[in-house]
């Protein structure tokens, strides 16, 4: 018949021989001495023999104790070399990595650092989802579809931890195909629903007139490709323009354009997996 024997019990009956009492071993497991004597009570009934031979005042172990001991020791050793390896194993699994950014930033920047990530390791799953609406993320992160979700100027970081990964402007881009003379002719492509208001202000301020709008379509990379087409004037973040140097350049118009911050965020009080630790440092290398 196979035996159910408890850990526990092992070590209350080995702590005890092994620091020479009940007391002795009751203090070093935080717990009662009655503890400890019902532990090695219930041991010997699993074992079917006396551990200990009771006398008053006075601890002394039996020979089938001294048997015990020895063979319970092992295990408890064995027991011990296991869960230390098993937490060294848990601690360097990375994990998937799972995460959500804007579809802009997810096609002009991502790819290059994903790349690299998949390189070192490949076996890493990753579950990567184009959504940067700020609540959307959010929502995600809370309801623990991601790790954590990458936007720019997202505001309310509350209930959340926030990692800056990268810092930028604004600009005006037009196509190389567009002399300089044919720019005056051309109008503006403008994102939607993101606000475009301080470039309208910067606009006026110079020009003491509204800016003439061509476009206004969803999303920076539509933005971005259209301009490339050479359909008008793009505004655009520079991280977006430098995806696309070999096809643009800055519009001659010199006005103060907005900066921009990119962070990523997770929930407060969470630690983030190993793989995204090491994903989201990979943007902070490289500023």
């Amino acid at each position: 018949m196979i035996m159910t024997l408890s850990l526990l019990y092992l070590k209350y009956f080995c702590d005890s021989v092994r620091l020479g009492g009940v007391t002795a071993a009751a203090k070093a497991n935080f717990v009662t001495q009655s503890a400890i004597s019902q532990g090695i009570s219930k041991l010997e009934k699993s074992l079917g023999c006396s551990l200990l031979a009771r006398h008053p005042n006075r601890f002394r172990i039996t020979p089938e104790g001294q048997k015990a001991f020895h063979h319970l020791s092992d295990i408890l050793k064995r027991t011990e070399e296991f869960q230390e390896s098993f937490s060294e194993e848990k601690k360097n699994e990375l994990g998937h990595l799972e995460f959500a950014c804007t579809r802009s930033f997810a096609l002009a920047v991502i790819p290059n650092h994903l790349k690299r990530f998949r390189a070192s390791y490949p076996d890493v799953k990753v579950n990567f989802i184009c959504s940067g609406r700020p609540d959307y993320l959010k929502q995600m992160i809370r309801t623990g579809t991601i790790d954590f979700g990458i936007a720019q100027d997202m505001g309310n970081f509350l209930g959340f931890e926030q990692i800056p990964l990268h810092q930028g402007v604004y600009g005006l881009y037009i196509s190389n195909t567009i002399s300089l003379k044919e720019e005056e002719s051309f109008g503006f492509i403008l994102p939607v629903p993101e606000d475009t208001s301080v470039f309208k202000e910067a606009y006026f301020r110079k020009k003491r007139a509204k800016p003439k709008v061509f476009l206004e379509v969803e999303g920076w990379d539509a933005v971005a490709r259209l301009t490339t087409e050479g359909l008008g004037i793009g505004y655009f973040p520079d991280f977006i323009a430098e995806d696309n140097k070999s096809r643009l350049r800055p519009a001659k118009l010199n006005l103060d354009l907005p900066h921009y911050h990119i962070s990523a965020i997770y929930a407060e009080g969470l630690k983030l997996r190993k793989s995204s630790e090491i994903f989201l440092s990979y943007f902070q290398k490289t500023g």
